[in-house]
Parts: structure tokens; C-alpha cells; sequence
């Protein structure tokens, strides 16, 4: 069977489905030269019509079904094993292989994967996190029609060993229809979210896509230097630094992906070290702005001022 080679956040990933979406993490020399062996990670497929399984949550073993696409499980942070059923679409497949099983396979890897829309600001990674409906890609989308490159959106890896950074993920951004008409960016050719018609997946936006220093980083597979997280949150204006318990206790109820997986996983306390660790590196900041469009650009230039002013007393 044909196999597809990735460098991705570390990682070394052999794949039985291509990923279009890793695209920039494409790696021939390991298609040319390398075993199967020397993989970090397999995607392996099998079709065929099984009984769903009933759900699996442990230290060892994720796995789940998906209607109408097949059963996921993902072994030992090693192997994500896919058995599809006759009819599966790639690109349903990938959704689910990209989303909750990756992030199943992080915990298990002790990666810390967190649910963040990053942009590049002078070299360096800025960080929006929140929950669902806080705006992290309809900043992230302001920020990149303004000229700042687009590092990743949704489940991006974090480090903080030996110094905070996160790595180049998928250049794309998930984006509601309101907020492509506000940024005056058409819909037409633009693929409709899975599970919501009136979000759509966005790449290379605005002639935007990963940035030169990016790219270099993931060919490298490096991070990029994390300047600062924002948690985001509705009200009136401001920005606030948070420390202590509260920057910790916050970044995780804000960024952490799938966190019903930790409890069941035995992966709650190393998430917390882990969130800790990246919290004790980086400056976390309370973003709250007001929910009215016409209200963004006054809020983002305040954002960006703080960046001057960052920048002019190092």
C-alpha cells in the first residue's frame, strides 16, 4: 500500500491516507529512504463492515466510532489504526483523524496539544486561546489581513523544553460566515465545515500562508518562539496580566482540547505540569473585547500597541 511521509511537530509520521492539509510537512527523503520502522507515528487503514465498538478511554488505548465513517483507535501514542467502512469519505476521515484521534495520541505522547489560533509577530508566535465561540480565528483572521502570517489554528502543539515555543501546523482557518463578510472575503470555492454549513475552512488567506520564517521552522521541526498567550473572553475592553494560579487555572479551562479525555486517560496531573511549565516561560494576558464586529478594530490596535510597547522596552 502506498504510504505518505510527514515531519510534524517532531514527529516522524507514516501515513496509509494522504494528508493534504500537511502539505507543507510533506517529507520525500523519508518516502525515499526510510522503513516503516523509522516512523515516530502509523496511520494505518482498513476498510471493511464491522459492528460498531463500543467506546475505549485508557492509558494505553483510545478508541471510538464515528457514524458513517468508521472506528478510530489509537494505540500507545504510536499507532492510529482506522477501520473504515465501505462508503467513508477522505475527507470526513482526515477530519477526525486530524481532530480528536491526533489529540488522543498527544496525551498519550505527554505532548502538550492546546486549542489556539497563533500568529506571527516579529519572529516570534502570539497565541489566542478560548473556548468554543471566544473569536480565536476571527482574531487570528483580523491579524493575518493586517500582514501578520499565520502560524496554525485549532489543535496546535506547544513546548516549553527548553524554552516556550509552538510549532507550524496546518496553515487554515475555520472561520463563520458573519466574520468573512465583516472582513469582506468571499465563500464561493471555500469548503463548508464538516458538522456547521455556515463555517468554512479558510487557506492562504488573503495571499497569506505560512510565513517564510515558519516554514523554515517546520522543515527544521522547530518551534517558533511563543511571545505570549491571550485567553479571550466578551466584555469591555481590556487587557490584563494574569499570574500565578490564576494564569494557570484559566489557560487550561481556556485552551485545553477534548479535556473529557484526560480524567478516563489517567492524563489530567501530567496536562497540568505541562500547562504549568508553559505558563512559568510565557506571559498569559486576559483579552476581553466587546462582541459588536464594529467594535474589532478598536480592540485589535490596542492588542497590537501592547506589542510596540512590549518591543520598546526590551
Amino acid at each position: 500500500m502506498t504510504r505518505w511521509y510527514y515531519g510534524y511537530a517532531q514527529l516522524h509520521i507514516a501515513s496509509e491516507l494522504c494528508l493534504p492539509e500537511w502539505e507543507a510537512f510533506a517529507v520525500p527523503a523519508i518516502a525515499n529512504g526510510a522503513s516503516r520502522t523509522a516512523a515516530d507515528v502509523e496511520v494505518r487503514l482498513t476498510r471493511g463492515v464491522t459492528a460498531p465498538h463500543p467506546p475505549l478511554f485508557t492509558a494505553a488505548e483510545v478508541r471510538f466510532h464515528v457514524a458513517g465513517i468508521g472506528t478510530y483507535s489509537i494505540q500507545a501514542g504510536k499507532l492510529i489504526q482506522i477501520t473504515l467502512l465501505p462508503d467513508a469519505g477522505e475527507r470526513e476521515t482526515r477530519l477526525f483523524l486530524l481532530g480528536s484521534a491526533w489529540g488522543a495520541l498527544c496525551y498519550q505522547r505527554d505532548i502538550l496539544a492546546l486549542h489556539a489560533s497563533v500568529v506571527e509577530v516579529q519572529g516570534q508566535a502570539v497565541a489566542f486561546c478560548g473556548v468554543s465561540g471566544a473569536g480565536k480565528s476571527s482574531i487570528a483572521a483580523w491579524l493575518v489581513a493586517q500582514g501578520y502570517p499565520l502560524i496554525g489554528d485549532d489543535l496546535c502543539h506547544f513546548t516549553s523544553s527548553p524554552h516556550a515555543g509552538v510549532y507550524p501546523a496546518i496553515p487554515r482557518l475555520k472561520l463563520w460566515r458573519n466574520a468573512l463578510d465583516h472582513l469582506g472575503w468571499e465563500t464561493e470555492g471555500l469548503q463548508r465545515d464538516h458538522f456547521r454549513m455556515e463555517k468554512f475552512h479558510v487557506g492562504a488567506l488573503a495571499g497569506q500562508d505560512l510565513s517564510r520564517a515558519a516554514i523554515t521552522q517546520a522543515a527544521a521541526h522547530a518551534p517558533v518562539p511563543l511571545r505570549a498567550i491571550y485567553l479571550l473572553s466578551w466584555g469591555e475592553l481590556g487587557i490584563v496580566r494574569l499570574t500565578g494560579l490564576a494564569a494557570l487555572s484559566q489557560l487550561i479551562e481556556s485552551a485545553t482540547y477534548r479535556g473529557e479525555l484526560l480524567e478516563p486517560m489517567g492524563a489530567m496531573a501530567a496536562h497540568w505540569q505541562r500547562c504549568f511549565a508553559l505558563a512559568r516561560h510565557v506571559p498569559v494576558y486576559r483579552f476581553t473585547r466587546p462582541t459588536d464586529w464594529s467594535a474589532m478594530p478598536a480592540a485589535m490596535q490596542t492588542l497590537i500597541a501592547t506589542w510596540h510597547t512590549d518591543s520598546a522596552s526590551k
